[in-house]
């Protein structure tokens, strides 16, 4: 399938402690087949629902790399794959768009385990993409770039 563009929300808010007004706690995330990358991070503010810009970065990878990137989405939306439920952590939601203007709608919560194959989509993603600290799908904001 030929995907057009993939747009993900990533919420790291989950039970305990509330965070703190200059805490990232929201990251959205958008992947264009033309080989642009939007990504807006979002700091907790005056509270939940309120929440303020905390970054920003617009850029183009190429072609080449978007066309591998989307191609495991792809792969993706075909495996009909398992996706890791929790309540004591954050969610993300994806859409996938594909050329036909189809909307392709998955949710789940920040543990990790979206995969194809042997690939961690998530690690294959924190590779190409200049941003540091994404939290995609496993919240996991240690790893930088």
């Amino acid at each position: 399938m030929q995907i057009q563009k993939v747009r993900i929300i990533s919420n790291n808010i989950c039970f305990g402690p509330e965070p703190l007004p200059d805490d990232e706690v929201e990251q959205h995330l958008t992947i264009s087949a033309n080989g642009g990358i939007w990504f807006t991070g979002y700091k907790y503010g005056n509270g939940f629902g309120r929440f303020e810009i905390s970054r920003k970065q617009q850029f183009n990878i190429g072609k080449p790399v978007v066309k591998e990137i989307l191609e495991l989405f792809s792969q993706y939306l075909d495996s009909d794959q398992l996706t890791c439920y929790a309540t004591d952590i954050g969610t993300w939601e994806m859409k996938i768009t594909d050329t036909k203007g189809e909307v392709h709608i998955f949710k789940g919560s920040l543990c990790g385990g979206v995969t194809v194959g042997d690939i961690d989509i998530t690690r294959f993603l924190r590779r190409y993409l200049p941003i540091n600290q994404l939290f995609i799908f496993d919240g996991c904001e240690e790893e930088e770039i």
